[in-house]
């Protein structure tokens, strides 16, 4: 198998972290320790009702505590197979040459963020504005060949592969990409709060990164306001998405800001997952009950009698309280 950037050389390298190892590690790691040692992650996709948890060398006590259930064997094969790194994908010179841009952007890019005073701080900009294109741009491609869910088109792509490959510098502003770092304080072990995923949905493509949040169109016309849970601000979306840029805008978000963010994303989820929990009990109990899928209509009716116009409200109650309601509702359909 020949390397999937060079096309020529066989992909030899081991281990390759298509998603920057020095930028994601201490989101990883339970402490957030530059060591590699266990920690957890999940894919955030707007489109599936469930969070999918992918764990990193996480024992099993603690990985039932993340999940709030026990997990089960493909989840913990899951783990296993998926820690953001690839096997005979790429080939030891191509490594190399990520490596290069990689190192200067944490040598050159991450200490003026992750160690400056950025209290009152909305938008920072940067004269390297080609030095951050090039980093992020090897973290977008590679996450499209690496990730199964993350999807370019093709022709998107494979400019991007080029551009990476010739180490372009000059002419690569064209595609509008918006990043956002979210200030992460508190010591290494704040840094486990946050996320490592990408979304399976497009327009915009994100990725998150530990403290930086990456959202890429692919071309000008695919701009889209989008809020996601609180990463965007009308006021200065436009602002911040870079396109044919002199110097490159980052948009920071708060410390306070960054734990709604996340709070936001777990918590909508969580919705998802709870509902979808509920209806598939529901239509598992009427089954048993009556031998047949319960009407759409009905199934509408009890998840409304949970939630009415809120459907956040599904995460106040306890086993017992649904318990009780699914036996109400249904007795009371019965009566009827």
């Amino acid at each position: 198998m020949n390397c999937a950037l060079c096309q020529k050389r066989e992909a030899n390298k081991k281990n390759t972290h298509y998603l920057s190892d020095g930028v994601i590690r201490k989101c990883l790691n339970i402490g957030g320790t530059n060591e590699r040692e266990r920690g957890y992650y999940f894919d955030i996709s707007n489109g599936n009702p469930f969070v999918e948890f992918n764990f990193q060398r996480i024992d099993e006590v603690n990985l039932e505590r993340a999940l709030g259930r026990a997990p089960t064997e493909e989840e913990l094969e899951n783990a296993r197979q998926i820690p953001f790194s690839v096997d005979y994908v790429f080939c030891s010179v191509c490594e190399k040459s990520f490596t290069e841009f990689e190192s200067q952007f944490s040598n050159d890019i991450i200490p003026k963020l992750r160690n400056a005073d950025l209290s009152g701080v909305s938008h920072l900009t940067f004269e390297e504005a080609s030095l951050i294109r090039m980093f992020f741009y090897i973290q977008i491609w590679r996450n499209s060949i690496c990730e199964e869910i993350f999807k370019l088109n093709p022709e998107v792509q494979e400019e991007l592969r080029l551009i990476i490959l010739n180490g372009q510098t000059e002419n690569i502003n064209h595609f509008p990409l918006a990043i956002t770092y979210l200030e992460t304080l508190g010591g290494d072990i704040a840094f486990t709060e946050n996320y490592v995923g990408s979304t399976s949905d497009r327009n915009p493509n994100i990725i998150f990164m530990n403290d930086f949040v990456v959202q890429f169109f692919e071309d000008s016309d695919s701009i889209n306001y989008k809020e996601f849970y609180g990463l965007n601000d009308k006021a200065d979306f436009a602002q911040c998405v870079n396109l044919e840029e002199e110097v490159f805008t980052l948009k920071i978000l708060s410390n306070v800001n960054r734990k709604e963010l996340l709070n936001n994303i777990i918590t909508t989820e969580k919705v998802k997952q709870s509902l979808s929990f509920l209806e598939k009990s529901f239509e598992l109990i009427w089954q048993r009950m009556f031998y047949g899928f319960p009407p759409i209509q009905i199934k509408r009716e009890y998840i409304q009698g949970l939630v009415g116009n809120d459907d956040s409200t599904v995460l106040k109650y306890s086993q017992k309280q649904i318990a009780e309601y699914t036996e109400n509702f249904i007795w009371n359909r019965i009566r009827k």
